[in-house]
Protein backbone atom coordinates (compact mmCIF):
# COMPACT_ATOMS: atom_id res chain seq x y z
CA UNK A 1 0.00 0.00 0.00
CA UNK A 2 3.17 2.28 0.66
CA UNK A 3 4.09 1.50 -2.44
CA UNK A 4 1.23 2.19 -4.23
CA UNK A 5 0.69 5.32 -2.57
CA UNK A 6 4.50 6.98 -2.85
CA UNK A 7 4.22 5.92 -6.78
CA UNK A 8 0.55 7.96 -7.04
CA UNK A 9 2.27 10.81 -5.27
CA UNK A 10 5.62 10.85 -7.47
CA UNK A 11 3.00 10.30 -10.69
CA UNK A 12 1.22 13.31 -9.55
CA UNK A 13 4.68 15.33 -8.80
CA UNK A 14 5.50 14.53 -12.26
CA UNK A 15 2.18 15.87 -13.53
CA UNK A 16 2.12 19.57 -11.40
CA UNK A 17 6.02 19.90 -13.13
CA UNK A 18 4.38 19.28 -16.69
CA UNK A 19 2.10 21.23 -15.85
CA UNK A 20 3.80 24.10 -14.78
CA UNK A 21 6.65 23.70 -17.54
CA UNK A 22 3.75 23.95 -20.24
CA UNK A 23 2.51 26.87 -18.75
CA UNK A 24 5.92 28.96 -18.29
CA UNK A 25 6.46 28.51 -22.23
CA UNK A 26 3.52 30.78 -22.75
CA UNK A 27 4.64 34.81 -22.36
CA UNK A 28 2.59 36.38 -19.91
CA UNK A 29 -0.06 37.96 -21.46
CA UNK A 30 -0.30 36.10 -24.34
CA UNK A 31 -1.86 33.16 -25.66
CA UNK A 32 -0.35 30.15 -28.80
CA UNK A 33 -2.65 31.43 -31.66
CA UNK A 34 -0.92 28.54 -33.86
CA UNK A 35 -1.29 24.78 -33.27
CA UNK A 36 2.87 24.28 -34.38
CA UNK A 37 2.92 20.82 -35.04
CA UNK A 38 0.68 21.21 -38.36
CA UNK A 39 0.95 25.13 -38.71
CA UNK A 40 5.04 24.97 -38.79
CA UNK A 41 5.78 27.59 -36.20
CA UNK A 42 5.20 28.34 -33.23
CA UNK A 43 2.99 32.28 -32.85
CA UNK A 44 2.10 33.85 -29.48
CA UNK A 45 -0.62 36.47 -29.55
CA UNK A 46 -1.69 39.08 -26.76
CA UNK A 47 -4.78 38.06 -25.04
CA UNK A 48 -7.62 39.62 -26.12
CA UNK A 49 -7.27 39.30 -29.67
CA UNK A 50 -9.28 38.02 -32.29
CA UNK A 51 -7.84 34.78 -34.47
CA UNK A 52 -9.03 34.38 -37.67
CA UNK A 53 -8.14 31.24 -40.16
CA UNK A 54 -10.52 31.97 -42.69
CA UNK A 55 -8.48 32.79 -45.55
CA UNK A 56 -5.78 30.28 -44.73
CA UNK A 57 -3.61 32.56 -43.09
CA UNK A 58 -3.41 33.01 -39.68
CA UNK A 59 -4.23 36.07 -38.52
CA UNK A 60 -4.96 38.01 -34.94
CA UNK A 61 -6.47 41.80 -35.44
CA UNK A 62 -7.44 43.79 -32.14
CA UNK A 63 -10.54 43.87 -32.38
CA UNK A 64 -13.91 44.62 -33.89
CA UNK A 65 -13.06 48.37 -33.96
CA UNK A 66 -9.63 47.98 -34.28
CA UNK A 67 -8.37 46.47 -37.26
CA UNK A 68 -4.94 46.29 -36.32
CA UNK A 69 -3.42 43.03 -36.91
CA UNK A 70 -0.89 40.73 -37.22
CA UNK A 71 -0.37 37.77 -39.18
CA UNK A 72 2.04 34.81 -39.69
CA UNK A 73 2.64 32.33 -42.78
CA UNK A 74 5.12 30.46 -44.38
CA UNK A 75 6.14 29.51 -47.86
CA UNK A 76 8.74 28.70 -50.11
CA UNK A 77 10.10 30.76 -52.43
CA UNK A 78 12.77 29.87 -54.78
CA UNK A 79 15.17 32.97 -54.78
CA UNK A 80 18.38 32.79 -53.52
CA UNK A 81 18.02 35.08 -50.57
CA UNK A 82 15.50 36.99 -48.75
CA UNK A 83 16.23 40.78 -50.64
CA UNK A 84 15.94 38.73 -54.13
CA UNK A 85 12.26 37.40 -52.79
CA UNK A 86 11.00 40.68 -52.10
CA UNK A 87 12.60 42.78 -55.15
CA UNK A 88 10.41 39.94 -57.57
CA UNK A 89 7.48 41.18 -55.69
CA UNK A 90 8.34 44.60 -55.33
CA UNK A 91 5.98 45.71 -58.14
CA UNK A 92 2.96 43.60 -56.68
CA UNK A 93 3.49 45.13 -53.18
CA UNK A 94 3.86 49.09 -55.19
CA UNK A 95 0.62 48.34 -56.62
CA UNK A 96 -1.34 48.70 -53.26
CA UNK A 97 -1.34 52.05 -53.17
CA UNK A 98 -4.07 54.10 -54.67
CA UNK A 99 -3.47 54.96 -57.75
CA UNK A 100 -1.42 58.72 -58.15
CA UNK A 101 -0.12 58.28 -54.64
CA UNK A 102 3.50 56.53 -53.65
CA UNK A 103 4.06 53.45 -51.50
CA UNK A 104 7.05 54.55 -49.55
CA UNK A 105 9.54 52.82 -47.77
CA UNK A 106 10.90 53.69 -44.34
CA UNK A 107 13.12 50.64 -43.51
CA UNK A 108 14.26 48.23 -46.39
CA UNK A 109 16.02 44.45 -46.01
CA UNK A 110 17.28 45.98 -42.24
CA UNK A 111 18.38 42.83 -39.71
CA UNK A 112 15.61 42.03 -37.42
CA UNK A 113 16.46 39.14 -34.46
CA UNK A 114 13.41 36.82 -34.34
CA UNK A 115 12.60 34.52 -31.41
CA UNK A 116 14.48 33.89 -28.63
CA UNK A 117 17.08 31.81 -30.74
CA UNK A 118 17.77 35.46 -32.51
CA UNK A 119 17.47 34.18 -36.03
CA UNK A 120 18.48 36.38 -38.82
CA UNK A 121 15.53 37.92 -40.37
CA UNK A 122 15.11 41.25 -42.10
CA UNK A 123 12.61 43.73 -41.90
CA UNK A 124 10.79 46.07 -44.30
CA UNK A 125 8.25 49.01 -42.93
CA UNK A 126 6.44 50.94 -45.96
CA UNK A 127 3.29 53.17 -45.75
CA UNK A 128 0.67 53.60 -48.38
CA UNK A 129 -2.39 55.36 -48.51
CA UNK A 130 -5.36 53.08 -49.88
CA UNK A 131 -9.18 54.48 -50.47
CA UNK A 132 -7.98 57.64 -48.86
CA UNK A 133 -6.99 56.25 -45.35
CA UNK A 134 -3.27 56.14 -44.02
CA UNK A 135 -1.71 52.79 -43.33
CA UNK A 136 2.29 51.45 -42.29
CA UNK A 137 3.34 47.93 -42.49
CA UNK A 138 5.97 46.16 -40.92
CA UNK A 139 6.80 42.81 -42.73
CA UNK A 140 9.81 40.75 -41.23
CA UNK A 141 11.01 37.74 -43.24
CA UNK A 142 13.12 34.76 -41.54
CA UNK A 143 14.32 31.19 -43.08
CA UNK A 144 14.05 28.10 -41.38
CA UNK A 145 17.54 26.87 -43.23
CA UNK A 146 20.02 27.49 -45.19
CA UNK A 147 18.22 29.11 -48.34
CA UNK A 148 15.05 30.24 -48.74
CA UNK A 149 13.70 27.15 -49.98
CA UNK A 150 13.68 25.47 -46.90
CA UNK A 151 10.92 27.72 -45.70
CA UNK A 152 10.74 31.59 -44.89
CA UNK A 153 8.01 32.68 -42.62
CA UNK A 154 6.55 36.36 -43.11
CA UNK A 155 5.39 38.07 -40.06
CA UNK A 156 3.24 40.97 -40.83
CA UNK A 157 1.72 43.85 -38.77
CA UNK A 158 -0.47 46.35 -39.96
CA UNK A 159 -2.23 49.59 -38.90
CA UNK A 160 -3.56 53.00 -39.78
CA UNK A 161 -1.36 56.03 -39.30
CA UNK A 162 -2.56 59.41 -38.94
CA UNK A 163 -1.05 61.62 -36.78
CA UNK A 164 -3.59 64.94 -37.45
CA UNK A 165 -6.42 62.92 -36.12
CA UNK A 166 -6.73 62.93 -32.22
CA UNK A 167 -7.18 59.58 -30.53
CA UNK A 168 -6.58 57.13 -33.77
CA UNK A 169 -6.19 53.87 -33.20
CA UNK A 170 -3.63 51.82 -35.22
CA UNK A 171 0.14 51.07 -36.03
CA UNK A 172 1.96 52.79 -33.13
CA UNK A 173 -0.50 51.74 -30.50
CA UNK A 174 -0.34 48.26 -30.93
CA UNK A 175 3.57 47.92 -32.37
CA UNK A 176 4.30 46.53 -29.25
CA UNK A 177 2.19 43.87 -29.22
CA UNK A 178 3.99 42.85 -32.71
CA UNK A 179 7.55 43.04 -31.58
CA UNK A 180 6.84 40.69 -28.55
CA UNK A 181 5.22 38.05 -30.83
CA UNK A 182 7.76 37.90 -32.93
CA UNK A 183 10.60 38.01 -30.05
CA UNK A 184 8.68 34.77 -29.24
CA UNK A 185 8.46 33.52 -32.55
CA UNK A 186 9.93 30.03 -33.41
CA UNK A 187 9.90 27.30 -36.15
CA UNK A 188 8.48 23.80 -35.39
CA UNK A 189 8.82 20.19 -37.69
CA UNK A 190 4.91 19.99 -39.04
CA UNK A 191 4.62 16.57 -37.61
CA UNK A 192 0.76 16.09 -38.10
CA UNK A 193 -2.28 16.56 -40.34
CA UNK A 194 -5.74 18.32 -39.23
CA UNK A 195 -7.16 15.36 -37.28
CA UNK A 196 -10.53 14.00 -38.21
CA UNK A 197 -12.85 14.75 -35.24
CA UNK A 198 -15.61 12.70 -34.62
CA UNK A 199 -18.70 13.29 -36.54
CA UNK A 200 -21.98 14.63 -34.50
CA UNK A 201 -25.10 13.07 -36.48
CA UNK A 202 -27.50 12.86 -33.80
CA UNK A 203 -30.33 15.47 -34.52
CA UNK A 204 -28.80 16.96 -37.71
CA UNK A 205 -30.02 16.84 -40.97
CA UNK A 206 -29.98 14.32 -43.45
CA UNK A 207 -26.09 14.13 -45.01
CA UNK A 208 -24.89 16.63 -42.55
CA UNK A 209 -23.11 17.35 -39.64
CA UNK A 210 -23.00 19.20 -36.38
CA UNK A 211 -20.08 21.78 -36.79
CA UNK A 212 -20.47 24.55 -34.00
CA UNK A 213 -20.03 23.69 -29.86
CA UNK A 214 -23.88 23.26 -28.46
CA UNK A 215 -21.98 24.54 -25.36
CA UNK A 216 -21.24 27.67 -25.98
CA UNK A 217 -22.87 28.96 -29.05
CA UNK A 218 -26.79 29.52 -29.20
CA UNK A 219 -27.08 28.48 -32.68
CA UNK A 220 -26.50 25.29 -34.48
CA UNK A 221 -24.08 25.17 -37.97
CA UNK A 222 -24.14 22.31 -39.91
CA UNK A 223 -22.13 21.15 -42.65
CA UNK A 224 -21.50 18.58 -45.07
CA UNK A 225 -21.03 14.84 -43.86
CA UNK A 226 -17.47 14.59 -45.18
CA UNK A 227 -16.12 17.80 -44.76
CA UNK A 228 -13.76 18.18 -41.67
CA UNK A 229 -15.28 20.05 -38.72
CA UNK A 230 -12.18 22.30 -37.72
CA UNK A 231 -13.39 24.45 -33.39
CA UNK A 232 -10.03 24.75 -32.57
CA UNK A 233 -9.72 28.36 -32.65
CA UNK A 234 -12.91 28.55 -31.34
CA UNK A 235 -14.57 29.52 -34.14
CA UNK A 236 -17.04 26.88 -35.72
CA UNK A 237 -15.93 25.54 -38.83
CA UNK A 238 -15.08 23.42 -41.70
CA UNK A 239 -13.38 22.62 -44.58
CA UNK A 240 -13.86 20.16 -47.88
CA UNK A 241 -11.54 17.91 -49.11
CA UNK A 242 -10.14 20.90 -51.62
CA UNK A 243 -9.47 23.19 -49.08
CA UNK A 244 -13.17 25.18 -49.29
CA UNK A 245 -14.28 26.38 -45.95
CA UNK A 246 -17.20 27.97 -43.81
CA UNK A 247 -17.02 29.41 -40.77
CA UNK A 248 -19.71 30.92 -38.52
CA UNK A 249 -18.82 33.84 -36.05
CA UNK A 250 -20.88 35.60 -33.80
CA UNK A 251 -20.07 39.19 -32.92
CA UNK A 252 -21.61 41.93 -30.76
CA UNK A 253 -19.81 45.43 -32.49
CA UNK A 254 -20.67 48.87 -31.69
CA UNK A 255 -21.16 52.23 -33.53
CA UNK A 256 -22.94 50.31 -36.60
CA UNK A 257 -26.53 50.63 -36.87
CA UNK A 258 -26.71 48.61 -40.57
CA UNK A 259 -25.20 45.50 -41.99
CA UNK A 260 -23.68 48.19 -44.73
CA UNK A 261 -22.27 50.28 -42.25
CA UNK A 262 -20.45 47.28 -40.90
CA UNK A 263 -19.57 46.04 -44.09
CA UNK A 264 -17.49 48.87 -45.31
CA UNK A 265 -15.42 48.44 -41.96
CA UNK A 266 -14.59 44.92 -42.74
CA UNK A 267 -13.47 46.31 -46.40
CA UNK A 268 -11.38 48.73 -44.66
CA UNK A 269 -10.15 46.09 -42.94
CA UNK A 270 -9.67 43.15 -46.02
CA UNK A 271 -7.56 46.46 -47.50
CA UNK A 272 -4.73 46.27 -44.41
CA UNK A 273 -4.99 42.45 -44.94
CA UNK A 274 -4.73 41.72 -48.57
CA UNK A 275 -3.98 42.97 -52.23
CA UNK A 276 -6.60 43.64 -54.55
CA UNK A 277 -9.60 44.23 -52.90
CA UNK A 278 -12.95 43.00 -55.01
CA UNK A 279 -16.66 43.45 -54.36
CA UNK A 280 -18.13 41.71 -56.46
CA UNK A 281 -21.51 42.39 -55.30
CA UNK A 282 -23.29 45.03 -57.70
CA UNK A 283 -25.38 48.17 -55.82
CA UNK A 284 -26.51 47.11 -52.44
CA UNK A 285 -26.16 43.57 -51.51
CA UNK A 286 -28.24 40.54 -51.82
CA UNK A 287 -30.82 40.43 -48.93
CA UNK A 288 -32.27 36.71 -47.95
CA UNK A 289 -33.60 34.89 -45.59
CA UNK A 290 -31.53 32.67 -42.84
CA UNK A 291 -33.49 31.04 -39.97
CA UNK A 292 -36.46 33.33 -41.02
CA UNK A 293 -34.30 36.54 -40.06
CA UNK A 294 -33.16 39.03 -42.65
CA UNK A 295 -29.51 38.59 -43.61
CA UNK A 296 -27.51 40.22 -46.22
CA UNK A 297 -24.94 38.72 -48.58
CA UNK A 298 -21.80 40.18 -50.41
CA UNK A 299 -19.48 38.21 -52.45
CA UNK A 300 -15.89 39.26 -52.14
CA UNK A 301 -12.38 38.36 -54.13
CA UNK A 302 -8.72 39.39 -52.24
CA UNK A 303 -5.21 38.07 -52.94
CA UNK A 304 -3.18 37.27 -49.98
CA UNK A 305 0.20 39.01 -49.81
CA UNK A 306 2.33 36.42 -48.66
CA UNK A 307 1.86 33.88 -51.10
CA UNK A 308 -0.11 36.00 -54.04
CA UNK A 309 -3.16 33.22 -53.87
CA UNK A 310 -6.35 34.39 -54.63
CA UNK A 311 -9.62 33.85 -51.84
CA UNK A 312 -12.80 34.07 -53.23
CA UNK A 313 -15.57 33.98 -50.78
CA UNK A 314 -19.12 34.80 -49.82
CA UNK A 315 -20.35 36.64 -46.57
CA UNK A 316 -23.73 36.52 -45.12
CA UNK A 317 -24.18 38.79 -42.14
CA UNK A 318 -27.74 38.75 -39.88
CA UNK A 319 -27.82 40.90 -37.71
CA UNK A 320 -30.89 40.27 -34.47
CA UNK A 321 -31.92 43.63 -32.73
CA UNK A 322 -33.86 41.86 -29.94
CA UNK A 323 -34.26 38.46 -28.00
CA UNK A 324 -31.33 36.82 -26.28
CA UNK A 325 -29.36 36.02 -29.33
CA UNK A 326 -29.09 40.13 -29.88
CA UNK A 327 -25.82 40.52 -31.86
CA UNK A 328 -24.10 40.00 -35.72
CA UNK A 329 -23.69 37.08 -37.14
CA UNK A 330 -21.54 35.94 -39.95
CA UNK A 331 -21.69 32.90 -42.02
CA UNK A 332 -18.79 32.79 -44.68
CA UNK A 333 -17.84 30.15 -47.65
CA UNK A 334 -14.55 30.66 -49.05
CA UNK A 335 -12.02 29.06 -51.51
CA UNK A 336 -8.60 29.88 -52.54
CA UNK A 337 -6.63 29.15 -55.82
CA UNK A 338 -3.43 30.32 -57.32
CA UNK A 339 -5.39 32.48 -59.36
CA UNK A 340 -8.72 33.87 -59.81
CA UNK A 341 -10.33 31.32 -62.44
CA UNK A 342 -8.96 28.43 -60.13
CA UNK A 343 -10.47 30.13 -57.18
CA UNK A 344 -13.70 30.64 -58.65
CA UNK A 345 -13.99 27.12 -59.98
CA UNK A 346 -13.44 25.88 -56.27
CA UNK A 347 -15.91 28.52 -54.94
CA UNK A 348 -18.51 27.10 -57.40
CA UNK A 349 -17.95 23.66 -56.89
CA UNK A 350 -19.37 24.29 -53.37
CA UNK A 351 -22.01 26.78 -53.68
CA UNK A 352 -25.25 24.44 -54.22
CA UNK A 353 -23.55 22.72 -50.57
CA UNK A 354 -23.06 26.39 -48.75
CA UNK A 355 -26.81 27.27 -49.72
CA UNK A 356 -28.07 24.14 -47.57
CA UNK A 357 -25.49 25.10 -44.91
CA UNK A 358 -27.72 29.07 -45.08
CA UNK A 359 -31.06 26.39 -45.44
CA UNK A 360 -30.12 24.51 -41.96
CA UNK A 361 -28.75 27.46 -39.85
CA UNK A 362 -30.56 27.50 -36.70
CA UNK A 363 -30.52 29.89 -33.78
CA UNK A 364 -31.54 28.15 -29.98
Amino acid sequence: MKRAFLTFVLLLLAALLLASCKKSEVPEGMTLASDPDLDGFVLYVPKGYTIDRSTGVLTAFVSELDPTSMSATVIAPEEETLAAYWDANRAAIDAIADPGTTLTYETENEEYAVGKEELAGRAWVYAFTRGGVNYKVMQILVQKGAAPSDGVAILTYTGKVDATVAGTIGYTDHLEDFQLTVANFSFREVTKTPEAAEKITDGAPDGMQLASDEKVTNYSLYLPLDWTVDMKTGISSGYAADGAGVSAISLYPEGFSTIQEYFASQKEQYELRYNDVTVLTEGDPEQIKVDGSDAFRYECRVTRRGDGRVVRFSVVYVMLRTGMHRGLYTLTLSAVGENADAAETTFSAHADEFARVLTEFRFK
